[in-house]
C-alpha cells in the first residue's frame, strides 16, 4: 500500500500565487467540518458537486447520488493556468479545491475513509504557499511539501497538520479517479515514494476511528455509503 509519493512534476509557483490573488476573497468558506480544525481553515472550489462555488463537501465518487455530478466552477474561467495544471492529471476529476490554513492553526488527527489509490480514488496536493513552520504528518511521519511541488499522499492514514508559521498555507487539492495513467504516474513519474505493508495499513483505525467513520457515512443517506458502513462495521 502506498504511503506518498513525491513526483517528479513541478509546477509555476509565481503564476499559481497570481491567480490566486485575483481570485475574490469571498468565495472562500469555512471548511464544513467545523469539529475538525481549530482556527481557520477555508477552501475555495474550482471543480465542485454540480459546480457550485459554495459547495466544499467532498463526497467519494461511489457516494454521490443520481441528480449529483462534479463539474467546473466558474471561477476556473478566470484561472488559466491552474486549469492547465488540473488538465495535467489525465484522469476523471471530482473535487478540486484551494485550501488555506491560516497562521496558527490546526486541523486535528483524522482520517478520510478509502481516499487512497488502493481504493480508487487518488488525492494530489499542490503548495502554492506555504512556509517552513506548517507541520504536515501522516502517522507519525512529516512531510516537508515544498511550493510547486506535487504530492500523492494516503489520507485514508492518519494525517494532522499544525501551522505555526506567520503566513497562511495554500494548497491545491486534486481528487482523481484512478486509471492507467494515474497507476503510472504513480510507479514511474516519482521522485521520492514510500509504501507500508498490510498489517501496518489494519493498524490505521481504532475502535473510536471506525466510529466516527460509521456515523459520517450514516448521514450521507445514500445506499452506497450505507454499504460502505456496513462493511466496515463487520470488520474484525
Amino acid at each position: 500500500m502506498i504511503k506518498y509519493v513525491h513526483l517528479k512534476q513541478r509546477f509555476d509557483v509565481v503564476q499559481m500565487q497570481e491567480e490566486v490573488d485575483k481570485l475574490a476573497a469571498g468565495f472562500w468558506n469555512p471548511h464544513y467540518n467545523e469539529k475538525q480544525y481549530k482556527g481557520s481553515w477555508a477552501t475555495l472550489p474550482l471543480r465542485s458537486i454540480n459546480g457550485r462555488t459554495d459547495n466544499n463537501i467532498s463526497l467519494q465518487g461511489s457516494a454521490l447520488q443520481k441528480n449529483m455530478a462534479y463539474r467546473d466552477t466558474l471561477l476556473l474561467d478566470n484561472c488559466t493556468y491552474l486549469r492547465s495544471v488540473i488538465n495535467f492529471f489525465e484522469c476523471e476529476k471530482m473535487s478540486v479545491r484551494l485550501m488555506k490554513l491560516d497562521a496558527g492553526a490546526i486541523i486535528k488527527e483524522h482520517t478520510d475513509y478509502d481516499m487512497s489509490f488502493e481504493h480508487g480514488e487518488a488525492r494530489f496536493h499542490i503548495p502554492i504557499l506555504t512556509n517552513d513552520l506548517v507541520d504536515f504528518f501522516i502517522e507519525d511521519e512529516k512531510i516537508l511539501m515544498k511550493e510547486g511541488n506535487c504530492w500523492y499522499l494516503n489520507l485514508s492514514l492518519k494525517h494532522r497538520v499544525h501551522n505555526f508559521g506567520n503566513t497562511s498555507r495554500i494548497h491545491l487539492v486534486v481528487d482523481c479517479k484512478v486509471n492507467d495513467w494515474i497507476k503510472k504516474l504513480l510507479n514511474e513519474e516519482v521522485g521520492l515514494k514510500k509504501e507500508i505493508s498490510e498489517k501496518q495499513e489494519g493498524m490505521n483505525y481504532s475502535a473510536t476511528d471506525k466510529i466516527k467513520i460509521v456515523q459520517h457515512l450514516r448521514l450521507m443517506g445514500t445506499p452506497v455509503a450505507d454499504e460502505l458502513a456496513n462493511k466496515i462495521e463487520t470488520r474484525e
